[in-house]
């Protein structure tokens, strides 16, 4: 997995950009383990980030809890152990959902972003390809530059060089 910090013009061609990798991924072209905008808006900084673990842990302990303790509670004739599994899983989905955000750092995407101008916003990337010239060919149309990347200078020149820059 590759890390990419991308300096855009404004939150909206972040996001489009962001689509654009999304994309990627549905066809395979990239493997994307987090993809996150960061702007400011009133002086903080806001992460639009694609996927809140959290919440996706919540959502399946709630339904493992619901057909848990359903079944418990239909093979006990106690109503009452269906809806206290229910509970029980979902609060240790919750608890697994704020321990698997396993992908950007939060604190190191608003410490990056806190120098943003009004209107600027960086799209934060976490993962890979199998073609990063493809990738590189579909980004081209976006005003950006690399600020931050754990890939090498040559890469991070040849994508800079793809990008307009602002």
């Amino acid at each position: 997995m590759n890390f990419v910090a991308i300096l855009m013009k404004d939150v909206e061609a972040a996001r489009a950009a962001r689509r654009e990798v999304a994309g990627m991924t549905r066809k395979a072209l990239v493997q994307l383990e987090d993809a996150v905008v960061a702007y400011t808006e009133d002086g903080n900084v806001k992460l639009d980030q694609t996927v809140n673990l959290t919440t996706a842990g919540t959502l399946g302990g709630l339904w493992v809890g619901v057909v848990v303790g359903g079944a418990l509670g239909l093979l006990t004739g106690n109503p009452a152990l269906g809806l206290a599994g229910a509970l029980a899983s979902t609060a240790s989905g919750v608890a697994a959902g704020q321990f698997m955000d396993e992908g950007i750092s939060d604190e190191m995407m608003k410490k990056t972003s806190r120098s943003l101008k009004e209107g600027q916003a960086i799209l934060f990337l976490l993962g890979g390809s199998d073609n990063p010239q493809l990738v590189l060919d579909k980004l081209s149309h976006f005003e950006g530059e690399v600020i931050q990347s754990d890939l090498s200078d040559e890469v991070v020149h040849k994508v800079n060089e793809a990008l307009k820059q602002l």
